[in-house]
């Protein structure tokens, strides 16, 4: 089993307060999860209006899967139009057992 993991540091523009901000950002997460079947979160900077950072993590069989998986949702949030810039991505693959 292989669990993959990403973590992706997002840029909010024009966004004045947490409640703008968590209007982008949840609809966000739960796209991601219904879309590519992965679990997402926000895990850091959830208090600062204009920055988020995303967690992103799933589990397979092979790692080539997971890897595919993970780089689908990674190039969506890189070339979806929303108010959020990708600033930095890593990902991590772990194999378990």
């Amino acid at each position: 089993m292989i669990v993959a993991v990403g973590r992706v540091e997002l840029e909010l523009s024009d966004i004045q307060s947490l409640k703008d901000k968590r209007a982008i950002v949840r609809p966000l997460v739960q796209k991601l999860m219904n879309q590519f079947s992965v679990m997402a979160a926000e895990v850091d900077q959830l208090d600062t209006p204009d920055a988020a950072t995303l967690g992103i993590v799933l589990c397979a069989n092979e790692q080539a899967h997971a890897n595919r998986v993970l780089s689908k949702a990674l190039d969506w949030l890189e070339n979806h139009q929303f108010t959020a810039h990708v600033a930095d991505i890593e990902t991590q693959f772990i194999p378990m057992g």
